[in-house]
């Protein structure tokens, strides 16, 4: 007999909860939204990411309003659990980024505690490519971070204009790596891995690093009770087999969404698309991700069996960190002269060099290395006569 399962799906830009038939397949599955409103078709509820909750946005902080000591210089960005603002210590003129709940989503099952526990994790993970987050409040009833505000893009936004080559990619990559690596030393697992909450710095900073991993909002940390239990705490796209399953939940969820970005950074789209959620939960659960090979014929052949491996239904299957760290770092070492190559044929020259003196810019060179190549020969020649 057929069993009925509820979940929730909760991932920073929406909150839903699904009723799914056994193994998430059966074709009448009904979707039940969070705010009431009955449930509705599968084939209507469209997948982009996620299941959209039909609520009303909050209205925004107005530049020059006070949320406690801070004033809001302008909006930053907003998703379905919170807003984030830019803001200014009226104090001492700290610049920052205030992040503020949605009044919406606070209840029984989120409440502001909840909410607040992201910056109890951030403080957790002693790593530079963690957001750093110094200052909690309330605010209206509603619960806000304060956090380093960063000058930069998300790797989203560098994917959809397509500013990062493959070598770029998996330099992002490695250092991903190394925030998950640290955070899953401290027994915390971020599972909610995706394109938005990478953040590419426009400067280096600690360490020359670039990469900041954001939004913990909905980790898990290991050992202690989740206040996700029951939820797929993540973006559709990117969760593993056992977030949906409602498994026990281990850093290897991390390492599946990791593959997810892998896939969409370096071949150009993530494994697993579809219509609705159903039929994207179904591939998750079910489907074998396309091979490498088709998007990028060269790609290293270690890197490639990596990348499938990280995307195996069952965690204790995935390969672990080092291993991935390998594969990521021989496939750089071997684009890396590639990329060398192609730059100085296609670069433009520079606009003045002090060792082209007298040679107009964007003039060929080849007279001169072959003038060169002559004078060497004639010296060489001297010197044989010398010596006879």
């Amino acid at each position: 007999m057929a069993t009925t399962s509820t979940l929730s799906v909760i991932d920073g830009d929406s909150s839903a909860v699904v009723s799914l038939m056994e193994a998430v397949e059966t074709a009448n599955a009904a979707v039940t939204l969070a705010d009431g409103s009955g449930p509705v078709r599968a084939s209507r509820v469209r997948s982009n990411s996620s299941i959209r909750r039909r609520r009303p946005r909050p209205a925004s902080l107005a530049p020059k309003q006070r949320v406690g000591a801070w004033r809001v210089e302008g909006d930053l960005g907003r998703g379905g659990m919170a807003s984030v603002y830019a803001v200014t210590h009226a104090g001492f003129g700290k610049r920052a980024a205030l992040k503020l709940c949605h009044r919406t989503v606070l209840g029984p099952d989120f409440t502001p505690e909840v909410f607040l526990r992201e910056a109890r994790v951030a403080n957790l993970v002693d790593h530079a490519g963690m957001p750093d987050v110094f200052a909690t409040g309330t605010y209206d009833g509603r619960p806000y971070l304060v956090m380093e505000r960063l000058a930069g893009e998300t790797l989203g936004q560098l994917v959809d204009r397509n500013a990062l080559d493959r070598v770029a990619g998996i330099e992002v990559l490695l250092e991903v790596l190394d925030v998950l690596a640290a955070a899953h030393a401290a027994g915390v697992v971020h599972r909610d891995l995706k394109l938005d909450n990478v953040f590419v710095m426009r400067e280096p900073g600690a360490g020359g690093r670039r990469v900041k991993l954001l939004d913990w909002g909905v980790a898990y940390i290991l050992g202690e009770a989740d206040p996700m239990r029951g939820m797929i705490a993540g973006t559709l796209t990117y969760v593993a087999p056992e977030q949906i399953r409602a498994d026990e939940l281990t850093p290897a969820a991390d390492l599946y969404s990791l593959g997810v970005l892998a896939y969409h950074v370096l071949l150009g789209a993530p494994p697993f698309s579809a219509e609705t959620d159903l039929e994207l939960i179904r591939k998750h659960l079910h489907e074998l991700p396309p091979s490498p090979r088709a998007a990028w014929p060269e790609i290293p052949t270690e890197l490639a069996r990596v990348l499938g491996g990280l995307l195996a239904k069952q965690p204790g299957e995935r390969p672990p960190i080092d291993l991935v760290r390998h594969a990521l770092r021989a496939a750089r070492s071997a684009l890396l002269p590639k990329r060398t190559l192609r730059h100085w044929i296609t670069a433009a020259p520079p606009a003045a060099d002090p060792f082209r003196r007298g040679v107009p810019a964007g003039k060929p060179r080849g007279k001169l290395v072959g003038a060169a190549v002559a004078i060497a020969l004639t010296l060489a020649s001297l010197a044989s006569l010398v010596s006879v």
